[in-house]
């Protein structure tokens, strides 16, 4: 029986639009280059375990029940791999099974002797001060303490920043970057325009909070102090998010739009004011790799540690978070210093082989050893 690699996600590979989707291509394409590679799709659901008709490309589509009050959160789920097994699904195939997150694979019944990986994006989520009750507090950190616990189970894994790997030296794991999935050959050329940029999922709830503040305490004084500026939020969003964001002065909240080129070219920079959330924030990468700067916060630039310090400028507070934005709608100048001084790191760091050759560094030993 041929041995093959198992990829399991929740996300598809063969739809690269979101954050989540891309990292799930990129992966999949580093597992290609190894061997033959079958794709696992497995999600939550409130409904009973099950299994859904899949896509082309994609090997079985299940869906775990995910129980009240966290229980069984890494427990497999014995109705789900009862499904699998019907449907012809024999995980003894599979001499590496990587996956996507922590909880997909600790749903399986992984059988002894396969090698197993798994990517900790989005790991070690961060609350913004005082966004949570005591005891929402309390129960978050009980997850956390939970989640910790089940990294014995597997053999490797990929963290997305240093700032995520240092909390864990003991395990086997190597530094997996999020990258700009389809950047342009060349930065974009700087642009008149007063156009503030956020490019992102705007479902994802520290996305939709961080626009939430930007809007109720930032805005209204860049608009005063530039009455010329405008905002386009790119991203899904409900039509009611979209429609209350654009009773705000010249805000567009279009959703999802087919060419972000477009989008960035015509822009003067972008802002990224997110305050929770885990991994590292792509939109950040993307900007500088389309040529435009971008003002964050320091939990985004936290991620990227000394990398790009000199190439973003970083909001401690709101005041501040206006002040940058005014300075950089008044000076093109400024915009283009601080692309160009993340030029060099952009281009030897976050990019497609730089994560081709840092995912095969992990998983080429383990695939070997058959």
């Amino acid at each position: 029986m041929t041995e093959k690699l198992l990829l399991v996600s929740p996300a598809t590979p063969f739809e690269p639009q979101s954050g989540a989707q891309q990292r799930t291509a990129l992966l999949h394409e580093a597992l290609q280059a190894l061997g033959e590679v079958d794709v696992l799709l497995l999600e939550p659901t409130s409904g009973p375990s099950h299994l859904a008709p899949a896509k082309p490309g994609i090997l079985a589509h299940g869906f775990w029940h995910q129980r009240p009050l966290g229980i069984g959160k890494y427990a497999p789920d014995r109705a789900l791999n009862q499904a699998l097994r019907a449907a012809g699904l024999d995980l003894n195939r599979y001499q590496l099974i990587v996956s996507r997150y922590l909880n997909p694979i600790t749903k399986l019944a992984v059988p002894p002797g396969a090698r197993t990986v798994v990517d900790l994006d989005d790991w070690g989520y961060h609350y913004a001060p005082g966004t949570l009750a005591l005891a929402a507090r309390l129960k978050s950190n009980y997850a956390a303490w939970l989640a910790q616990r089940q990294l014995n189970r597997f053999d490797a894994y990929f963290f997305v920043s240093k700032r995520d790997q240092a909390r864990h030296p003991e395990l086997s794991a190597v530094i997996l970057p999020n990258i700009p999935f389809n950047p342009p050959a060349q930065p974009y050329p700087q642009t008149d325009s007063s156009t503030l940029l956020f490019v992102g999922s705007l479902w994802y709830a520290p996305n939709r909070e961080g626009i939430d503040r930007f809007l109720a305490r930032c805005w209204p004084a860049i608009k005063a102090a530039q009455p010329k500026a405008r905002l386009l939020l790119v991203g899904a969003a409900s039509a009611g998010i979209r429609k209350a964001w654009e009773k705000y002065p010249d805000v567009s909240a279009p959703g999802f739009v087919d060419d972000l080129g477009d989008a960035y070219r015509n822009a003067a920079f972008t802002i990224a004011p997110i305050y929770s959330g885990g991994g590292t924030n792509i939109k950040v990468l993307e900007s500088l790799a389309y040529g435009r700067a971008c003002v964050t916060t320091p939990h985004c630039a936290d991620a990227f540690e000394k990398d790009l310090a000199h190439g973003l400028s970083v909001a401690g507070d709101d005041a501040t978070l206006v002040r940058l934005c005014i300075e950089l709608l008044c000076n093109e100048r400024f915009r283009k210093a601080g692309v160009i001084s993340c030029t060099d790191t952009l281009q030897h760091t976050y990019t497609k082989a730089a994560f081709m050759r840092q995912a095969s560094r992990l998983l080429r030993p383990l695939w070997q050893r058959q």
